[in-house]
């Protein structure tokens, strides 16, 4: 059954390589031969965003680019940041790579996203619900029921079957684990039907139009109840996954690697790895990522854009950049901690307006991405992926371009004064300045920070920067709203334009939710959470795009955080030791790793 797939996979390369050469053309090189020397920018074409969709760019190809792959093997991948610990529904899963680096590989979903990021049905379900097959019914009492249908060949890893008992568990889970990141959704549930194992009906107290990215999505698992003890499971799965419901088995975990082996038990064939064994390895900062490119420590990577990257992956190195699920931005924490610098100064809307208007965000996002993209456009919307759907209105943020006399009109208003026109602006005896935080190690983001502090000083705006490795800023600070006021991050998006999660005040991190929640911005508004609530309840799809427009409106005029740009993907690997589909998930949520089963070993 794997030779022929490894047949398929060799035909499906050549017709690939055929195109992309086809759509190239000719081009200049060092190399001679057939070889060409085009990069990312320059096979690209732009979207709406501004981003670089390239579908092959970076290396000259070499007859490796061509070479079958071999049956079987190890590969080595590199993570660039690295999870404090593996559990799926706390403030662990707050990091991005917690995703990336295992939980996309082991755990099932419900809903999950195709190659364009589009909701569809897994290989859990026999079919998505809809309204025509009764899977999404809206009850006379206002009620809403959702029904999965279960596949009758999905098996956790153990030969446990996949049961509508899982469905109700995750749902018992979420709502009752101590710190949970987020309930939205769950909180909703009223009742969940397991009479039939094969048929999970679930009713919710109203509807939930989001209902797609719960159990799945971007973010969501289904978790296997026989596997834990309690539905309180914030201490359980800190280092290891005991049971797998996707390709890969999760052998082992620490905080130097990740091993994966194929879950033998998989009912799913085209998925089934073709590798022995896949090992992720942390490289936590830009430069030893790539070194351990170039050196063949590792094989693979799924790096954020980094400077000079179009001139340090070059040939054998080949990469994928482009597209974007990742909205990167000045997040401005109203509750930071008092000690912090500027913690007071934060929570005035005019204060947050003026720093809108102090940045030249194009400028920002030309000095971040200007190597990597060409022509990188500004993101002009404050929560929405504007390659989604018509959810953002780019005429949201649009305003804010740098004025200083905005700047000085906002700040006088609020009671500022600069007694030295080329000092700070000052205040009750304190100087604006904002103590500022990132990821330590992150060139780019340390290129954006060098970058406003000179920016803004002549604006009378100054910065206190002090940047921290990913696991103690994402799992630790943020979730403790222990930051800022301002921090310099990406969030992830979904095709579904749900954003309570973020905006609902319910979801601010305090003592009396045991710090669950991701508004870490602290925005406490009542109008942003009766919208954030109606646009998961609206059903029908242009009253819904008229709620998030008008969430947009409200966003760009309190400015609970300042969008900067699309975080473009890349995908980057060694053409001489690893082959197949490897970077077509480039642009995708679930990281250029996702489809790591089909990969193989050259040779």
């Amino acid at each position: 059954m794997r030779s022929k797939r490894r047949l398929f996979q060799l035909l499906a390369l050549l017709f690939a390589f055929a195109l992309v050469a086809a759509a190239c053309g000719d081009s200049d090189d060092d190399g001679g031969g057939e070889s060409t020397d085009t990069t990312a920018a320059e096979a690209a074409e732009t979207t709406e965003a501004g981003a670089t969709d390239t579908t092959a760019a970076g290396a000259t190809t070499t007859a490796a680019d061509e070479a079958a792959g071999a049956e079987g093997g190890e590969a080595i991948l590199a993570a660039e940041q690295w999870p404090e610990c593996l559990n799926p529904i706390t403030s662990c899963a707050n990091a991005s790579w917690l995703s990336w680096s295992v939980l996309t590989h082991v755990l099932p979903r419900a809903m999950e996203l195709d190659i364009d990021n589009a909701h569809v049905a897994s290989p859990v379900l026999v079919e998505a619900p809809t309204e025509e097959n009764g899977g999404l019914v809206v009850n006379d009492d206002g009620t809403f029921t959702l029904t999965f249908q279960i596949s009758p060949d999905a098996v956790w890893s153990d030969g446990t079957p996949i049961t509508s008992e899982d469905f109700k568990f995750t749902v018992d889970a979420k709502n009752g684990t101590t710190g949970t990141l987020s309930t939205v959704g769950f909180d909703l549930v009223t009742n969940v039907d397991t009479s039939d194992p094969k048929t999970a009906v679930i009713t919710f107290s109203e509807p939930f139009a989001a209902w797609a990215d719960m159990f799945g999505g971007t973010t969501e698992y289904l978790l296997p109840a026989h596997a834990f003890t309690s539905t309180d499971i914030a201490n359980d799965w800190l280092t290891e996954i005991t049971v797998s419901g996707g390709p890969w088995v999760l052998e082992s975990w620490s905080a130097e690697q990740a091993i994966f082996v194929p879950n033998e038990n998989y009912w799913v064939e085209d998925r089934m790895p073709i590798l022995d064994r896949v090992v992720i390895v942390p490289r936590l900062d830009t430069d030893t990522e790539v070194t351990a490119l170039q050196t063949g420590e590792v094989m693979a990577a799924y790096p954020q854009p980094f400077p000079g990257a179009k001139d340090r992956l070059t040939d054998p190195i080949t990469f994928v950049g482009g597209g974007g699920t990742f909205l990167e931005g000045l997040w401005i924490n109203q509750q930071a901690p008092a000690e912090n610098a500027g913690a007071t100064a934060a929570q005035s809307k005019a204060v947050r307006q003026a720093l809108a208007y102090a940045l030249d965000r194009q400028q920002i996002a030309d000095t971040a991405l200007g190597s990597i993209i060409d022509s990188p456009e500004v993101l002009q919307c404050a929560g929405w992926n504007p390659t989604f759907g018509e959810w953002c209105d780019s005429t949201d943020f649009e305003k804010y371009t740098q004025d200083e006399a905005m700047v000085t009109q906002l700040l006088e208003a609020d009671g500022w004064t600069r007694p030295d026109p080329n000092g700070l602006w000052q205040k009750d005896g304190q100087d604006l300045v904002l103590q500022w935080n990132t990821v330590a190690g992150n060139a780019r983001r340390e290129d954006v920070q060098a970058l406003v502090v000179e920016m803004t000083r002549p604006l009378g705006i100054g910065w206190e920067i002090q940047n921290y490795d990913a696991g103690e800023l994402f799992e630790n600070r943020l979730p403790q709203l222990n930051f800022g006021p301002v921090a310099l991050y990406a969030n992830s998006t979904s095709p579904d334009p749900s954003i309570a999660t973020l905006y609902d005040r319910a979801n601010i991190p305090s003592e009396a939710n045991e710090f669950s929640g991701q508004n870490s911005m602290a925005w406490d508004s009542q109008e942003a959470t009766d919208l954030s609530l109606a646009i998961d309840r609206e059903i029908d799809p242009d009253a819904r795009l008229e709620l998030v427009h008008e969430l947009g409106d409200l966003t760009a005029e309190d400015v609970p955080w300042i969008p900067l740009y699309l975080l473009p993907n890349l995908t980057v690997w060694r053409t001489d030791m690893l082959t197949g589909p490897v970077g077509d998930y480039a642009f995708h949520a679930y990281s250029g790793f996702a489809n790591m089963y089909d990969w193989q070993r050259v040779g």
